[in-house]
């Protein structure tokens, strides 16, 4: 990306989605229809209602969509399940009643505080395809969900908080709490969490960042201070949406975007159970991924280091803020460019980056700024910039991280949920995917 230009999505695709009203037709679908489409929407209500976490949000929706996907699987016998899982399927059972069950006892014994709303969620979901729970397909959902779940019982993610203090913490460089909350370290285990599909966390753990005497820190640091400030005189209207658009975690934001490509090209439910487990399984490996890095190289965020500098070529400036509050956690990489470049990738290996459907990018942050896209790479664009002008990375560590997340997505769908036949006319071959062939050896750790 030429750093001297800062955007480069076109004004066009930035539009207001209203203006275009036969785009219609893209936004998710109702039930009745896709359950595997539905239950993607309710999954993604309870998880946005039981935190703000991203890292818990892609464990959730991990274990949600493979107890989905095994549960199609286990009466469909096309494609290889996730964990070996499979269950027998009884004669008269339904596969869209083993789908609903298996999304409702996976979200329950999540988040049991929501069991009520998803409780009467399950019910009409149900009730609308004239199914009810004595339907032979609810035990199997409910076998493979409880399967799935034994499964990362014991991954880590339960034991991923405890104080921490980065080595060298003081010195210039390394992560210390930031302001205003100068909150403790969050989650500094996750890097430890059992991966999904990865060999290791540390598989795609990218180089270190930049020496901060180096003239790459030097550009990045002058950019984020100027155009990332929480009072910027550079930073245009367009870019302060964009920023805020992208608050929400990747999960939240590039789940609808595939429910959207999957209601437009009529995926079948072994598709469409197929893509959403490859999506957020990959965005479940990225974060552990990313955890991993963040947590080997403790690298300060921009705050720290406008309000402190090197005190060598850099003046401080002690009053700095960004425009949104900075996360508390260590800087490099990006950890919402490395999920949301795993999620993107996936959807390109499966679809290529144009898959003919217009979609309607919405944000429960900024839901007066919906807006096109017609390509999966305009939200990578999207993000790597959000990022910057939110002040709360380098640019180096958006474009490291996605680099690193999309090597995870080529990763995940190269080695898991394999069909055993070849893909339909609704997906790419990803198996002879060379279009989209991702350089990841120089990432790769052992």
């Amino acid at each position: 990306m030429n750093r001297n230009i800062s955007w480069l999505v076109s004004v066009f695709a930035l539009l207001p989605a209203a203006l275009f009203p036969w785009t219609g037709h893209v936004q998710a679908q109702t039930a009745g229809a896709d359950p595997v489409v539905e239950w993607n929407a309710n999954m993604l209500q309870a998880i946005s209602t039981g935190t703000t976490s991203g890292l818990f949000h892609s464990r959730w929706a991990a274990i949600v969509h493979a107890s989905i996907y095994d549960a199609v699987v286990s009466f469909t016998g096309d494609a290889e399940p996730y964990g070996g899982i499979q269950v027998s399927t009884p004669g008269g059972a339904s596969v869209e009643a083993a789908v609903i069950a298996a999304a409702h006892y996976a979200l329950v014994h999540l988040l049991p505080d929501q069991q009520p709303a998803l409780d009467s969620q399950y019910g009409s979901s149900l009730a609308v395809r004239g199914l009810t729970i004595s339907d032979p397909g609810v035990e199997v959902g409910e076998k493979v969900a409880a399967q799935v779940l034994a499964l990362r019982a014991m991954d880590g993610s339960a034991t991923a908080q405890f104080p921490y203090t980065a080595a060298g913490s003081g010195s210039a460089g390394v992560w210390v709490p930031t302001p205003p909350a100068f909150a403790p370290a969050s989650l500094p285990g996750w890097g430890r969490v059992t991966p999904w599909i990865m060999r290791s966390p540390a598989q795609f753990r990218p180089g270190p960042p930049p020496a901060i005497d180096s003239d790459l820190y030097m550009m990045d640091f002058n950019e984020v201070k100027d155009i990332g400030a929480q009072n910027s005189v550079v930073r245009i209207g367009l870019e302060t949406d964009v920023a805020t658009w992208w608050v929400p975690s990747a999960v939240i934001l590039w789940n609808p975007i595939a429910s959207q490509v999957a209601a437009a090209r009529k995926l079948s439910i072994s598709e469409s159970s197929r893509m959403f487990a490859l999506l957020n399984i990959a965005a479940a490996d990225a974060a552990i991924a990313c955890y991993d890095s963040k947590y080997t190289y403790n690298f300060w965020r921009p705050i720290s280091a406008i309000r402190s500098a090197d005190g060598f070529r850099i003046a401080p400036d002690p009053n700095w803020l960004s425009l949104l509050a900075t996360p508390p956690f260590p800087e490099y990489p990006s950890a919402h460019n490395e999920i949301s470049g795993a999620m993107a990738q996936i959807l390109i290996s499966l679809f290529g980056d144009k898959p003919g459907v217009t979609m309607v990018a919405h944000s429960p942050a900024h839901p007066g700024f919906d807006h096109l896209w017609f390509r999966f790479t305009q939200g990578i664009d999207e993000v790597i910039n959000a990022r910057v002008w939110e002040g709360i990375h380098f640019r180096n560590s958006d474009e490291q991280g996605m680099r690193a997340g999309r090597c995870v997505g080529q990763f995940v769908v190269r080695h898991a949920l394999r069909r055993h036949t070849r893909a339909t006319g609704n997906e790419r071959n990803n198996d002879s995917d060379d279009d989209h062939h991702l350089a990841c050896d120089s990432l790769g750790r052992s």
